[in-house]
């Protein structure tokens, strides 16, 4: 085992293997690349491209944190459809994927840059700020930012639907498709813009109605590009008529789809919807659409062996 260090951390719930190091060697006023040069002499029979993050345990015995504390609470797993579950959406102890790295809110770590992988979005309730990607910004009294929030911690998050598993760039990406003016925005720039209504997109695109429509075959692109420009509509209107429109007017059985939100139409054997603008743009992202609201409902096969903080690089 290797020694504690002499000065040691309080690590926060879910934080990561490299933050926990990179805390560590500033606590003891030494160079990341140095501590992990000790750690190499002290075992020389680790593999040359060896990180730490590829040795939790190591890093657990030089913090002294108890054996598999990266690997994580089952309640901050991303739900999935396995085996264990009769294929239902749960945050399978042996299938369930911790979420993505993200930077905790600054005012909670006292300033500190940390990194977690927890149940948590893009927004601290508690202080009121926005926090995703390093960011520090004050958010006021938001009231649909913190509604988001809580859509994505709850509801999205049982879909398997994280803020970095790919719906909330595609929303991001089809918001601003709406909007010529902000084309070149970054994604963390639109993400902070319209964060209530990428969530509220996302969680309307993969309700069961709309996983249904997408996932079926006979579905072209022309018909996902009406369904995603309608929804994308909705969402930017914010009226709760115009959602219940959109939910009620897609439906495919078998080689018919219909489609009916300003008229019914019938579509058989590959006839088309009228597309706008907007629908048009939308049309040359169809299959990366269609792939990325479709990801949550993968089936997982369980992994090869449990990925516990223990591996086998941390005994060489």
């Amino acid at each position: 085992m290797m020694r504690p260090l002499p000065v040691l951390i309080e690590p926060f719930a879910g934080e990561t293997v490299g933050s926990v190091y990179r805390r560590l060697a500033t606590r003891n006023a030494v160079p990341t690349g140095e501590l992990w040069t000790t750690i190499r002499h002290a075992r020389p029979r680790l593999p040359l491209r060896t990180t730490p993050e590829l040795v939790p345990r190591l890093i657990e015995e030089l913090a002294d944190l108890p054996p598999g504390f990266f690997y994580g609470r089952r309640s901050d797993r991303l739900f999935v459809r396995c085996i264990h579950t009769d294929w239902r959406h749960s945050n399978c102890p042996t299938c369930a994927p911790l979420p993505s790295a993200v930077t905790k809110c600054r005012r909670c770590t006292g300033g500190e840059p940390i990194e977690v992988r927890t149940r948590i979005g893009a927004v601290c309730a508690r202080h009121r700020r926005w926090h995703y990607a390093g960011a520090d910004c004050d958010l006021g009294r938001s009231a649909d930012i913190f509604r988001a929030e809580r859509c994505l911690t709850g509801t999205l998050w049982e879909r398997g639907i994280g803020p970095d598993t790919g719906e909330m760039e595609l929303a991001t990406t089809l918001i601003r498709a709406s909007d010529l003016r902000r084309e070149d925005e970054s994604h963390r720039t639109a993400l902070a813009r319209h964060y209530p209504e990428a969530v509220r997109l996302v969680a309307l695109l993969t309700e069961p109605w709309a996983e249904q429509f997408l996932a079926n075959t006979n579905v072209g692109p022309i018909q996902v590009a009406a369904l995603v420009e309608a929804a994308v509509n909705a969402v930017a209107a914010g009226i709760s008529h115009d959602v219940d429109a959109v939910r009620g007017s897609f439906h495919a059985e078998g080689r018919e789809t219909v489609i009916g939100l300003d008229r019914p139409a019938r579509l058989r054997y590959g006839r088309s919807p009228g597309l706008n603008e907007l629908g048009r743009r939308i049309l040359s992202l169809a299959p990366r659409v269609r792939a990325i609201l479709l990801r949550h409902t993968d089936a997982r096969k369980p992994p090869a062996r449990r990925p516990r903080g223990s591996s086998r690089h941390g005994h060489v």
